[in-house]
């Protein structure tokens, strides 16, 4: 059997693709100059420096003791850049009924557009194998816009957190 349409059960207006597209953009350059300014400028990473691939990986940390976030920056090109951040798991500090849940961001950085797509949200961390690479293999599958969106409003929110707390860059594995 074959079902052409369904029956908007909640009664809700679809969402009209153009507007999507329009916040898909604005969440991008915003998320890209939080990002910019927690994350490159102090690692210097920036299209100019950038001959061949490598990866750098690092720290940011608050001066709010709260935990640790791990960043892994790999260049692919000279304007495309591939990000994972994550939080520091186990039991928050001075709170043993608190149980964070390691979750971690995979990103797309486009330093001549000034985008940050995120195409990966998850609670686990790719198994390392032979490869020094987050990437995920989620970066091919398809995905709507409005669960881009999503991702992406959800990473911009955690952005602006970790810039109102005070988060800052502490090392580097240059």
């Amino acid at each position: 059997m074959i079902i052409k349409y369904s029956k908007n059960i909640n009664h809700e207006k679809p969402i009209n693709p153009l507007v999507v597209a329009e916040k898909l953009q604005h969440i991008y350059h915003e998320s890209f100059d939080i990002f910019n300014e927690l994350i490159l400028k102090p690692t210097e990473i920036k299209s100019k420096t950038i001959d061949s691939y490598r990866s750098v990986n690092f720290t940011l940390k608050s001066s709010e003791n709260m935990p640790l976030v791990y960043v892994c920056v790999e260049t692919l090109s000279r304007y495309t850049l591939h990000c994972s951040m994550r939080i520091e798991e186990g039991i928050l500090e001075g709170n043993d009924n608190v149980y964070q849940t390691p979750f971690i961001f995979r990103m797309k950085i486009y330093l001549d557009a000034q985008l940050l797509e995120v195409y990966d949200a998850s609670s686990h961390i790719i198994k390392k194998d032979k490869k020094d690479t987050q990437i995920s293999p989620k970066l091919l599958n398809p995905v709507s816009s409005e669960i881009k969106l999503i991702k992406s409003e959800f990473l911009n929110r955690w952005l602006k957190f970790l810039k109102q707390t005070g988060y800052t860059y502490i090392n580097n594995d240059k």
